[in-house]
């Protein structure tokens, strides 16, 4: 019997090791067949273009796979026909999510509320209290949240933000006596400088762009509330969301191994240590980066309220999304401060100064110490790649490129310097990222 096994098992490696040589000869399969199974062949398949370019109305990408695998499939045995297969399933697959990306949309959502609060969750069950206990207290916690946000936040957020528009527009409306009666047009005057040139050209080019971005920003703010709108009539959707987390919650180290499950056993040890890694980096950043900013936007909203500074609410929102955006947000938000401190009640010039230097005061310490202490450093990507990754993801991604450029940026380096490592027959440490990658 042991004799039969060992003669079976040979029998199958030759018999691999024959399917592998027959891999790099694709012509093989055009010189065993005669002139005439050619010419059919060859003939079957213009059919088939015919048929195809007379029912294209009614052709599917359904339809298409199921063609593609019905032909390539008995000849699974050559390198080019599986490639072709798995290309034709990868394209599939990226139509198919296209396709049903609104249906999936809160399930993806709930599966990253899921990831970021599963380290807390992990923390209880090691203390020996049941995951669901702690799912279900943290979704209540994070329900109350939310709706403490849209009830009471978001409308003052939003009744500021229109009070900074109706500024912008009483500024466009008086802005011209305001230029024409100062002392800077009788210096212009008495240097020869003719003032109705000077008139026209403000009245006729200059005014009318700084109007029609107005208009577009206000077109563009009825646009968000909308959209806004259009997604919280969506109670379906608001409801699944914490139920969907729950259960993401609940079972997610059982989600976590049926995926490794999905990868053969010889690569599912590399894909595991892959996504630990990952985890430890990019999860270690995100949750980190976070409260730092929620620190940042309540810092900013009570300091600011406290000096007099007006739209404090709107600017504690701003600063805390602004500042998960590396450099630009910090002079994003410290240029939106020193305008509304300028149109803010008197001393003026005292909470210009109050503004900018507690922004500046408060940056300088989320890099000295909130950083290092919360986030940590196991990004450490160089300042020029960081400001190089921000402009392109938001060049192809809009704004969410910008909150979603650091840490896929470091996660493709780790992956990198993982290949390069395994070049050199080094194994990279976990997480290991150099600051000068």
């Amino acid at each position: 019997m042991a004799k039969k096994r060992i003669a079976k098992k040979e029998a199958r490696l030759n018999s691999s090791e024959s399917d592998t040589a027959q891999d790099l000869r694709w012509d093989s399969l055009f010189t065993s067949l005669g002139r005439i199974e050619i010419v059919l062949l060859v003939g079957g398949m213009l059919l088939i273009l015919v048929l195809i370019y007379t029912i294209h109305e009614i052709l599917s990408p359904f339809l298409a796979l199921g063609a593609i695998i019905f032909i390539l499939f008995p000849l699974r045995r050559y390198l080019l026909a599986r490639n072709m297969m798995w290309l034709a399933g990868l394209l599939f697959a990226l139509w198919f999510l296209n396709a049903i990306s609104n249906i999936l949309a809160p399930f993806v959502v709930s599966l990253v509320f899921a990831y970021m609060l599963n380290p807390i969750v992990d923390l209880f069950q090691s203390w020996k209290i049941p995951r669901w206990v702690t799912s279900l207290v943290l979704i209540l916690l994070f329900v109350t949240s939310i709706t403490l946000v849209l009830f009471f936040v978001l409308p003052v957020a939003l009744a500021q933000l229109e009070g900074v528009l109706d500024t912008l527009s009483k500024i466009v409306n008086e802005y011209r006596n305001t230029i024409w009666d100062s002392h800077f047009i009788k210096i212009l005057e008495r240097y020869g400088i003719s003032v109705n040139e000077l008139r026209n050209t403000f009245s006729n080019q200059l005014t009318p762009r700084f109007e029609d971005i107005l208009k577009s920003l206000l077109r563009a703010l009825g646009t968000l509330m909308s959209s806004i709108s259009a997604f919280l009539t969506q109670v379906f959707y608001i409801i699944l969301v914490p139920f969907l987390t729950f259960y993401f919650l609940t079972d997610f180290p059982k989600i976590g191994n049926r995926f490794l499950k999905l990868f053969p056993r010889r690569t599912r040890d590399q894909v595991e240590d892959y996504l630990n890694r990952a985890d430890d980096l990019v999860g270690h950043y995100l949750r980190g980066a976070l409260t730092v900013a929620l620190l940042q936007g309540i810092i900013v909203a009570l300091l600011f309220s406290f000096v007099g500074i007006k739209y404090a609410l709107l600017l504690g929102l701003l600063a805390c999304l602004f500042d998960l955006v590396p450099y630009f947000g910090l002079f994003a938000i410290m240029a939106l401060s020193a305008a509304i401190a300028l149109f803010s009640d008197p001393p003026v010039l005292t909470k210009l100064s109050i503004a900018i230097v507690s922004i500046a005061v408060l940056h300088m310490t989320e890099i000295t110490f909130l950083s290092p202490k919360i986030i940590g450093s196991k990004v450490g990507l160089h300042p020029l790649l960081i400001i190089l990754s921000l402009l392109i993801f938001m060049y192809f991604l809009g704004f969410v490129g910008l909150l979603i450029a650091v840490p896929t940026t470091a996660l493709i380096i780790l992956f990198i310097r993982d290949w390069e490592s395994r070049r050199r027959g080094t194994k990279a440490k976990p997480g290991e990222i150099s600051p000068a990658a």
